[in-house]
């Protein structure tokens, strides 16, 4: 038998349900009035900002831990009240709501830039010159971070033109993180202290542009926010927006094939994920955008009798990095140690670079060196359990034989390497904070097996392609592809992150929508989002207490 064929009642087929793609169908079907079809291969639908839950108490998020620029008036906090029709809450962070701790000492990040400026240069006032400056220069390499990634939405005619232009002007952004830091200061506690957060965007700083390290400073210059309700909650209030203009959203649909007629997108063979065995479907559509990532659309998705000379740049450009999360579920509130709800970087020295080529678990060398600590429940006013997490960057390739065995049936020796692992985390967390192994009531891990099994990224990437110097230089970075009526979304098209990804989507949405699309299409969502009253986190409580005693199995 053949493949079924579903009729073509679509306007518009998205492949995955992250944040990149659920703002592009959201926007295609409310600014643009299309009925769209989002396909996503896994069971629940919302990428890195879908959650899960344990003993029916414990709730985590499985990738995002906090945004920044979500302040009322915020260009972020305006695209997604629009994408949500102001549905969505979010909660500010504490103030400070970072700490970077070091063997000596700690350095608390206020959500105040000045203050956080301030603090700096009373810690180390001998490189005050420097530190103001470097306030300066993040503002300047996220500008042209920025620029870069909107290049596509230019003239084909004149985007060689712009490219460039902003090569030349913006050549501070196209620098390492390690090169501007060296060239700058010279107190290597400062400089490692200023790249505390590089796990934001996976890469030490001898590895990453300083137009991504830039873009993640300024985005949280001012703090970070947690959407109330958990991740899922982003997904939930955005759904409705698309089904009321004919779309759907279909989980467990793994798309295996776009189909090309004449070198032109027309629909995508699909699979039950749920039910391989049976007979794939196809679904046809004028349009059709990936959420699916550069690497899998381009390799995967794409097929491979059509000429694609990209292909064998992306085959050999770096790996992204994946990550171990331990979720920890926990018996009382960690309030009781001191903590508020800010996120702590944890690190055993000063020497990043050092930390990021450490070898991993079972090797004899001490690890880990770093982790992230995150309490969700105390982000979010909602939460029934209390719950942590930890998180450290790991790569692929000491998990790679496991990776024909099934989820849940991987074998003993992945089981007692998953144990050693969780232990060890919780372990270098106690030594830091004693107290904190006594609270836990709950622990599981993952790895990127798992980030690959449920995401479907390359080897478990968690940011899409590495934000390294080169990556301002390939053109399969984009929202735009060589093939007619197939686009990009999400972080391979704009930046990292959640919010790079959203942008993502809203640079994919101008790009369908023709000339000017994007900037014709922030300006309504500005204008928009002006009207929207604002919505209290009271409000938002009085309404999750009233849908659960109207609840009925």
């Amino acid at each position: 038998m053949g493949t079924s064929l579903r009729p073509a009642k679509f306007d518009a087929i998205v492949i995955g349900s992250g944040i990149g793609g659920l703002t592009v169908a959201a926007l295609l079907a409310k600014l643009q009035h299309k009925r769209v079809l989002v396909l996503e291969q896994h069971f629940t639908v919302g990428g890195f900002t879908h959650g899960f839950s344990r003993k029916g108490k414990f709730h985590w998020d499985v990738g995002l831990h906090y945004v920044g620029d979500m302040g009322r008036g915020s260009t972020g906090r305006a695209v997604f009240d629009v994408l949500t029709d102001g549905q969505l809450t979010w909660q500010a962070m504490p103030n400070p709501f970072e700490k970077f701790v070091y063997p000596d000492f700690t350095f608390a990040v206020s959500t105040n830039p000045q203050r956080y400026q301030a603090d700096l240069i009373q810690q180390f006032p001998q490189e005050a010159r420097a530190i103001r400056r470097y306030f300066r220069d993040v503002k300047q390499g996220a500008f042209w971070f920025g620029a870069h990634t909107m290049i596509d939405l230019l003239p084909d005619w004149f985007a060689p033109i712009a490219r460039l232009g902003v090569r030349h002007l913006g050549a501070i952004a196209r620098q390492t993180t390690q090169h501007y830091l060296d060239r700058h200061f010279r107190n290597p506690r400062l400089k490692a202290l200023l790249a505390s957060q590089w796990s934001d965007y996976g890469l030490p700083p001898s590895q990453s542009c300083f137009g991504v390290h830039s873009l993640i400073v300024t985005h949280y210059l001012r703090g970070g926010w947690y959407p109330v309700g958990g991740g899922p909650a982003i997904a939930a209030a955005i759904a409705p927006v698309i089904e009321r203009a004919g779309g759907k959203i279909i989980p467990q649909r793994r798309v295996t094939e776009i189909l090309l007629e004449s070198g032109t997108a027309v629909g995508v063979r699909a699979e039950n994920a749920a039910h391989p065995e049976q007979e794939p479907d196809i679904y046809r559509a004028p349009l059709i955008i990936s959420d699916a990532g550069a690497i899998n659309t381009y390799l995967k998705l794409i097929p491979a009798s059509y000429p694609l000379p990209v292909r064998q740049q992306i085959q050999s450009f770096p790996k992204g990095s994946s990550a171990l999360t331990v979720y920890l579920g926990l018996k009382d509130s960690p309030q009781k140690l001191g903590f508020q709800g800010e996120n702590h970087w944890i690190y055993a020295t000063y020497d990043h670079e050092h930390m990021a080529r450490l070898p991993f678990l079972p090797s004899n060398a001490p690890w880990p060196q770093f982790v992230y600590l995150s309490f969700p429940s105390l982000k979010d006013p909602l939460a029934q359990g209390h719950t942590a997490e930890i998180i450290v960057m790991v790569g692929y390739e000491p998990f790679t034989q496991w990776r024909q065995q099934a989820w849940r049936h991987r074998d003993q020796d992945y089981q007692q390497l998953k144990a050693h692992i969780t232990q060890a985390l919780i372990d270098f967390v106690e030594t830091r904070y004693p107290g904190f192994a006594t609270l836990i009531e709950y622990a599981e891990l993952s790895t990127p097996l798992t980030v690959e099994h449920f995401d479907a990224s390359d080897r478990g990437s968690i940011y899409g392609i590495p934000c390294i110097p080169a990556r301002l230089n390939q053109s399969w970075v984009s929202a735009k592809t060589p093939i007619k009526h197939l686009y990009l979304t999400g972080a391979d098209a704009s930046s990292l992150g959640i919010m790079g990804a959203m942008m993502g989507g809203v640079k994919t949405a101008g790009l369908v929508a023709g000339p000017l699309g994007f900037f014709k299409t922030m300006a309504t969502i500005m204008k928009e989002a002006k009207s929207m009253p604002p919505r209290s986190v009271q409000t938002v409580a009085q309404q999750s207490e009233e849908a659960s005693h109207s609840y009925s199995p």
